[in-house]
């Protein structure tokens, strides 16, 4: 998030977080790819979050957790949350 303010986060913020609970909802989605890291078992954090699709080629997304930030890679996953993100209206 290096170039991004945390106004343009906010205002975007919310478009994300709908984006990560409609890949929730899609079964599989995750498991499917095999280009992304490993994730660590253990349980789930059960607060709000938001995931900032930070390049979707290279499949890099964000995971913002109050104020600490996690870097994950999974180019499928980037490239649903773009196709998700799309349908958008444009203002």
């Amino acid at each position: 998030m290096a170039d991004h303010s945390r106004r343009k986060f906010l205002k975007h913020a919310s478009l994300g977080a709908a984006a990560v609970s409609a890949a929730v909802v899609v079964p599989g989605l995750a498991a499917a790819s095999a280009e992304a890291e490993p994730v660590a078992a253990g349980p789930a954090h059960a607060g709000p979050f938001a995931a900032w699709v930070t390049d979707a080629k290279t499949g890099e997304i964000a995971v913002l957790v109050g104020q600490h930030e996690v870097l994950h890679r999974d180019r499928k996953l980037a490239a649903r949350l773009a196709q998700i993100a799309g349908r958008a209206p444009t203002s």
